[in-house]
């Protein structure tokens, strides 16, 4: 069986498989646009990228890349944009997301504990309370941006990518009955990830030396990035696979931190979820899209 993974797109859903991955969308006029793109992974054109903490660095910007790119065909796809973004304007906004996400989940937070704590005096709790000021700030954002109903249909194609890959992972028929009695919430979940880097940078930046200066913190934060990405995917790949207390008590706290970006599919999204699993494992004749 192939390992998938995927996202929502817009009124669509992007699954991923190790040598390729699609794209299904529902166009204007109630068809469902299906195309597969043959690509293979990082992890499956280099061995280096399996190995341990490096591999969840280059999953995370697999993921990513694929991600961004599926968000805007089908895009192009629902009528919202005249044209699909070009490699180098996607990257570029890849790039802008990534520094914007780091002034705002990885310095503020930083800066901000460091108004009340003694990050040289009291390392662990100056992170502690860090990590805290980054959930809440996260979780005002989903819950702001979870009201615009455009949002929560993007959260409820989420919800149909997870019952897909759960239907699929128990070896089901892919039926619309089959994927909706499963769980909308899924173990290896991209929010249950964000709640493991918060998790890990606990522990990672509490080892940062020089507290005592501003700039070295915040700049370690940043540089350590990496490290708390690669441990953040273990604690994920762990959890998702151990029924051991730890792993429960790991998968709860991720489920907690879905149920702000997954909602309840309705049956036409689950059809398209369906389309899209069925391209990326093989099944079908969806349209072979070569990689540009």
């Amino acid at each position: 069986m192939k390992t998938l993974g995927g996202s929502a797109a817009l009124e669509g859903v992007m699954m991923k498989s190790p040598e390729a991955w699609a794209l299904a969308v529902r166009l204007p006029d109630g068809q469902i646009h299906v195309e597969r793109h043959e690509e293979l992974g990082i992890a499956q054109r280099y061995k280096w990228a399996r190995w341990p903490f490096l591999r969840g660095i280059v999953a995370l910007f697999d993921s990513l890349q694929v991600s961004y790119r599926a968000l805007s065909r089908s895009a192009e796809l629902a009528g919202e944009e005249e044209e699909q973004l070009s490699r180098g304007a996607l990257y570029t906004t890849m790039a802008v997301s990534l520094a914007v996400s780091i002034a705002v989940f990885i310095v503020l937070p930083g800066f901000l504990s460091g108004l009340v704590i003694n990050a040289a005096q009291h390392p662990v709790v100056y992170n502690l309370v860090a990590g805290l000021i980054k959930a809440v700030i996260l979780i005002g954002y989903l819950l702001f941006i979870g009201r615009i109903p455009d949002i929560q249909r993007y959260f409820m194609y989420h919800g149909a990518e997870h019952k897909a890959i759960a239907a699929y992972e128990q070896g089901l028929e892919l039926t619309v009955a089959n994927v909706r009695a499963q769980p909308a919430y899924h173990p290896r979940c991209g929010t249950t990830f964000i709640a493991f880097v918060i998790l890990a940078s606990v522990v990672v930046y509490s080892f940062i030396p020089n507290p005592d200066s501003l700039a070295w913190r915040l700049l370690g934060r940043v540089v350590l990035l990496p490290v708390v990405a690669g441990l953040a995917f273990e604690l994920l790949r762990w959890s998702a696979t151990h029924s051991d207390p730890i792993s429960k008590l790991l998968r709860a706290i991720g489920f907690r931190f879905q149920m702000l970006t997954v909602k309840e599919p309705t049956d036409d999204m689950i059809e398209v979820s369906i389309a899209s699993t069925q391209a990326a494992i093989g099944e079908g004749k969806p349209e072979a899209v070569p990689v540009a």
